[in-house]
């Protein structure tokens, strides 16, 4: 997206267009922001921070997936988190994608207080999100 006088920035902020779902596309600067098939303007998305270079635009988190369950997915009651083996790929803008740290402070909807045949934790980094399932017994 191109203001009339060439820049897609304001006030240090790059401003891409994100098309598609929400989850899957990465937002795009090169996209003019126009939709020729609905002849309407699309909304700016604010792709990088202020404090990167224009050169090198520091990537911004668009979604998350795990790709790799964590090596413990059945617990006992009582029992904490473990993290071990999980991996968690993350999509940036600019199209790059690359390994995202999680602890357990990423992760909601454990509770090993009582048996439970299924139980889906949440892991949330930078507000972008996926799930997976573990049994209580």
């Amino acid at each position: 997206m191109k203001y009339q006088d060439g820049s897609n920035t304001v006030n240090g902020y790059v401003v891409g267009v994100r098309t598609g779902s929400a989850l899957g596309d990465a937002a795009d600067p090169t996209n003019d922001g126009y939709d020729h098939l609905r002849n309407a303007e699309h909304v700016g998305t604010v792709i990088q921070d202020a404090d990167s270079d224009a050169e090198n635009p520091t990537p911004v988190l668009i979604s998350i997936e795990i790709t790799t369950l964590p090596t413990k997915t059945n617990y006992l009651v009582g029992e904490s988190l473990d993290l071990t083996g999980i991996v968690v790929t993350g999509s940036f803008s600019g199209g790059s994608s690359g390994t995202v740290d999680v602890t357990v402070d990423d992760v909601t909807g454990f509770d090993s207080s009582a048996s439970a045949a299924s139980q889906t934790l949440t892991v949330t980094v930078d507000g972008c999100t996926d799930t997976f399932d573990v049994t209580i017994s």
